[in-house]
């Protein structure tokens, strides 16, 4: 009793669809796919009747632009079935029993994760900023995850039961790019809902340019300082900076970001971006924001 729930936006994830609807006929019990499109601005029309061909799949339109949070709370809304398995659309299945070690490992636990992964070498030049943060501080292990098993939550792929799910929602105040899945991951832990991480990764795919991805980071920094859910969340770069400016320390890393912020930028935009750097624009930006 499984739906998988696949929010969309400006992206053909017609493969992904595919490859969940051949595991499907691998399950003793009723699967649906349901993919929403968040208004995209790309013509949709041929992905729409791709899916619509399959059975028990269905592809629905959203009429303006929600949102990462609200398209997952109406994905789940509509959805029948215990288990709701979230994935985004642009994941790549790489493990050809990717559903059935997901429902293997649901007993005594509310919420499975199973990790992401990059393809090697890096596609392009052009994405090497997403590219190298994502191996660095998103390719981890189920070992390494289950350490610390509510930190760093993504709902790149992830199961839930329902009910579960019904209790939490996604924070729907979270419209722009950014930390609606950390703060969920904060309500897990503050409700002690038992969550495991396994080895069954998907390929992230659709990678933002560097000069999009800079930009999305800066938003998600922007969430953190204007958003009142955004201080449940989590975050070393929050500690940090929280730190900084108890010993006075704040006004000086902002005037050094306002001085090398173009320097910054332009290396963080080419083709070998150091995450340490990356790191320190972080923390620049929400000094500079937070002020």
């Amino acid at each position: 009793m499984l739906s998988i729930l696949i929010p969309c936006y400006n992206y053909d994830c017609s493969a992904l669809v595919q490859e969940l609807y051949r595991q499907t006929k691998l399950l003793p019990y009723p699967v649906e796919i349901l993919v929403a499109d968040d208004a995209s601005s790309m013509d949709i029309s041929q992905l729409e009747n791709k899916i619509n061909a399959l059975e028990n799949c269905r592809f629905l339109r959203m009429e303006y632009n929600s949102g990462r949070a609200v398209i997952r709370n109406y994905l789940a809304g509509i959805s029948r079935y215990e288990w709701l398995l979230f994935l985004d659309c642009d994941a790549a299945i790489i493990n050809s029993n990717f559903l059935a070690c997901y429902m293997e490992a649901t007993s005594g636990y509310d919420v499975v994760c199973g990790g992401l992964k990059y393809r090697r070498p890096l596609p392009s030049y052009d994405l090497s900023l997403r590219y190298y943060y994502g191996i660095s501080a998103e390719e981890r292990t189920a070992e390494m995850r289950n350490k610390t098993p509510y930190d760093k939550f993504t709902t790149f792929s992830f199961l839930i039961k329902r009910e579960v799910f019904q209790q939490i929602r996604f924070d729907e105040s979270f419209y722009k790019y950014g930390h609606e899945d950390s703060v969920f991951g904060t309500e897990l832990e503050k409700r002690k809902i038992k969550i495991l991480h396994i080895d069954n990764p998907l390929y992230h795919e659709g990678l933002e340019t560097n000069d999009n991805f800079l930009r999305k980071t800066e938003i998600s920094i922007e969430n953190l300082i204007a958003l009142p859910a955004a201080s449940k969340v989590k975050s070393r770069l929050m500690y940090t900076y929280k730190k900084i400016k108890s010993i006075k320390l704040s006004p000086v890393v902002r005037l050094v970001f306002i001085i090398l912020r173009k320097p910054l930028s332009l290396h963080l935009t080419g083709k070998h971006p150091r995450m340490r750097l990356f790191a320190f624009y972080k923390l620049g930006y929400l000094c500079y924001i937070a002020k």
